[in-house]
């Protein structure tokens, strides 16, 4: 059987979100016939290689495959996804995600149609929030070259986006494995090899945005996923090595770089003592920077990013303590203002309002006010 795009999965304890996945890439205009879904599982602790062997068993066109050893990381997974691949394109999505009907459809046509390396529509957020990404681009973009448009580099979410395998394959463009961030360095060196990169001004991805992941702190982001990313970062600065393009240093980091130091200055849920370790090892990644233009907006960040530099160190953290408790008592306040609004709304309504004077009256009756 010949497919027409190879759909790959990684998954890790996803038996709650699996089943809505799927049914979201059943369900595609291009047909599921053309389609080559691939499911790679980490070894997960719950029933969802169960269920992926279900699917298989039911579908001749959904596949898995042994990842060989737990990584924690979904780049392996992706890898092996790829390598086992049989048709000319392929695209990503996680598992707990979902496609719109005619998204395959869309990025494959995009994509035969302008004979793109990459091929990208925006995606949009489900669950506590709705955001819409790529709120400055309103119209459908070609680039052939990444250096048209710098801000290209700010998009690395590779689930909404297509390619073809030849491309990938030619210029080796795997993901790094046993990392996180991966999905940056794999995207960097799509970006610097494609010779067009296509934007239709689609949404194109249904990125569930689950409780906790929008926090204005940081505070779930603990000691292996910060040190991941420190080692993700320095394999995509072995893509800009490899690929002679070291240049787009500043345009990449000065944005990943600031998010990372504010998330970590934010983290309640590692030590001090960790902290220490994660921003002597991000020291060297921070001195490659030549600017700190335009990241980071925030110019606390900026003053902590200037004092490590420098090796004032012991600056650095006095800022970085300040910095977390400005932060937290914005978000405290924050939050007790959204209260106080929400008692306000119900006052302003009817019954809230009637609740409000009974309690009035009796209070003056019984001489309180």
């Amino acid at each position: 059987m010949s497919y027409k795009v190879t759909v790959i999965i990684p998954t890790y304890n996803s038996v709650d979100f699996l089943d809505s996945t799927i049914s979201s890439i059943k369900n595609q205009s291009i047909g599921f016939e053309n389609i080559e879904l691939i499911i790679i599982d980490d070894y997960s602790t719950d029933a969802t290689q169960e269920l992926i062997n279900k699917y298989c068993e039911e579908y001749d066109n959904i596949k898995t495959f042994e990842s060989g050893q737990k990584t924690g990381t979904p780049g392996r997974a992706r890898n092996i996804g790829i390598k086992n691949s049989t048709a000319d394109y392929i695209m990503f999505i996680d598992h707990d995600d979902k496609y719109f009907p005619d998204t395959v459809e869309k990025l494959y046509n995009a994509s035969i149609n302008n004979s793109n390396d990459v091929t990208i529509g925006k995606f949009q957020t489900f669950g506590e929030n709705r955001i819409i990404s790529e709120d400055w681009i309103d119209k459908d973009v070609v680039l052939n070259s990444i250096d048209e448009n710098l801000l290209f580099f700010s998009i690395n979410n590779i689930w909404r986006m297509i390619f073809p395998k030849e491309f990938l394959l030619k210029n080796e463009i795997t993901f790094p494995e046993g990392v996180f961030a991966e999905d940056l360095t794999f995207m960097i060196d799509a970006f610097i090899n494609s010779n067009k990169i296509v934007f239709i001004n689609d949404i194109v991805y249904n990125f569930r945005l689950r409780t906790g992941d929008n926090s204005s702190t940081s505070l779930s982001k603990g000691m292996h996923y910060l040190n991941g990313l420190i080692d993700g970062y320095k394999h995509t600065v072995k893509v800009l090595e490899k690929n002679n393009a070291c240049k787009y240093y500043d345009t990449i980091f000065n944005q990943h770089l600031s998010v990372w130091l504010s998330d970590v200055a934010l983290s309640e849920t590692i030590s001090i003592e960790e902290k220490h370790e994660l921003i002597n090892k991000s020291i060297p990644m921070f001195k490659q920077l030549k600017t700190i233009k335009p990241f980071p907006e925030n110019n606390a960040i900026k003053s902590i990013i200037l004092q490590l530099v420098s090796d004032n160190v012991d600056e650095a953290f006095t800022q970085m303590g300040d910095y977390q408790l400005f932060t937290n008592r914005i978000f405290n306040l924050e939050n007790e203002l959204k209260g106080k609004n929400q008692q306000i709304a119900h006052l302003q309504t009817t019954k809230g309002w009637i609740k409000y004077k009974i309690k009035n009256i009796k209070q003056r009756l019984k001489g309180e006010i």
